[in-house]
């Protein structure tokens, strides 16, 4: 029943992920290098649903203790009231989403103020102009 479980997570994650995605970076800090998806998967006014790729150059720990080092976010930007949250994040073993899923989870999406100096207010004067 677990590996049963464990493919549909699988099949639903690969379902959801874009095929190609042209990721395109909008912000490096350090270590880190912020990327985003060209194609918004959807539009509706000013709200844009969006994929998000955060990658590491050293692999960071879950709770569990596994490495990850690339994490995927599908994200909800609404441009005139400028919000920002996620409602899905999926973990990646390699850089660009690749190797092995190490965690996926979906939350209810809440969106909240963007603030100032942060990766959102970064997101969101490239995406949003």
């Amino acid at each position: 029943m677990q590996a049963m479980k464990k493919i549909l997570l699988m099949l639903a994650i690969a379902a959801s992920v874009p095929a190609h995605a042209e990721w395109i970076s909008y912000q490096r800090n350090g270590d880190i290098d912020e990327l985003v998806d060209a194609q918004p998967l959807s539009r509706d006014g000013s709200r844009l649903k969006i994929w998000t790729l955060t990658n590491y150059a050293r692999p960071m720990t879950t709770l569990e203790g596994q490495d990850y080092s690339s994490e995927k976010m599908l994200t909800t930007l609404d441009c005139a009231s400028r919000k920002a949250g996620a409602e899905q994040v999926i973990r990646y073993s390699g850089s660009q989403a690749a190797g092995d899923v190490i965690s996926s989870m979906e939350t209810p999406l809440r969106l909240v103020a963007v603030k100032a100096g942060s990766t959102e207010e970064a997101l969101l004067a490239h995406v949003c102009r």
